[in-house]
């Protein structure tokens, strides 16, 4: 496999090549995280389960040509390429039976850390596993990851609280089990079934490292939430309306959002369906 496509995966982000190191590594998933949307318009406008696997040309390709990203299992593939690329050493980890993170051996010390780009909260640092105790990294004002060691050794959940309120299913983990690509079939099979969550709802997350905010979109409510606990909502009134704010508060301009939106309205899934359909008259 030529590597050209690792000068221009690195040059996407704004990094330069440099040795495999945990400060590298946190600077990589911040930079990831940045350029890289969470978001399911491409999964639903390109309706192939090749398209979550496809190789890291491809997907290069297609950010550049749609601004597309992905969800959890096509980011975390794609970043697991370009680390193990960079001289780092990556396994796969299925938190809660069906979800793909990426467990990093840290170069420095051998430690297990845990890494995440395809999740829609910011988890912008790789995080220690740490056999004996809980880790806490606060993400912004009152949320935070919790990875609690279970009662055999290897084994771990992850946790989500926010203002101490757990969120969101715990996901089990077993750092002792790890996967490979074909383990996930399945999963991604299930992914693009009609009653799947990603097909019923139209989803964008993207961190703004400039301005320390996360940007999130689910069906017609956008939520801007800042490092310090500000949070700002507001409810798009029409489609025009919500390809603005992936243009301009996302700077994702390219986003393919009209066809996700004919095809989420196929389906009746988007709120504003029937006041287009009266409007037309």
């Amino acid at each position: 496999m030529g590597m050209d496509w690792v000068h221009e995966y690195l040059t996407l982000m704004g990094i330069s090549e440099k040795q495999a190191s945990t400060p590298y590594l946190k600077h990589l998933l911040s930079a990831h995280r940045h350029v890289f949307p969470f978001e399911n318009i491409g999964k639903l406008v390109f309706h192939d389960q090749a398209y979550v696997t496809e190789d890291v040309e491809r997907f290069l390709w297609r950010h550049r040509m749609f601004h597309t990203g992905g969800t959890c299992i096509t980011l975390n593939l794609q970043f697991s390429r370009l680390l193990e690329a960079l001289g780092f050493q990556v396994f796969f980890l299925k938190p809660g039976g069906d979800h793909m993170a990426l467990l990093i051996l840290a170069p420095e010390t051998g430690e297990p850390l845990y890494v995440d780009v395809g999740t829609p909260i910011p988890l912008l640092t790789p995080l220690p596993l740490n056999k004996h105790k809980q880790t806490h990294v606060p993400l912004f004002a009152g949320e935070k990851v919790i990875l609690k060691a279970g009662d055999q050794e290897g084994e771990y959940t992850y946790i989500r609280t926010i203002a101490d309120r757990i969120v969101d299913r715990k996901w089990a983990f077993s750092i002792d089990r790890l996967y490979h690509l074909s383990d996930f079939r399945d999963t991604i099979r299930q992914s693009y079934q009609a009653d799947a969550q990603y097909m019923q709802q139209l989803r964008c997350e993207k961190w703004c490292a400039r301005k320390r905010r996360m940007v999130s979109l689910k069906n017609k409510e956008l939520t801007i939430r800042t490092h310090n606990g500000g949070k700002i909502k507001r409810s798009m009134k029409s489609r025009e309306d919500l390809m603005d704010v992936l243009a301009n508060t996302f700077s994702l301009p390219k986003l393919p959002v009209e066809k996700a939106m004919d095809k989420l309205e196929e389906n009746d899934h988007l709120p504003w369906n029937k006041d287009r359909h009266i409007s037309s008259f």
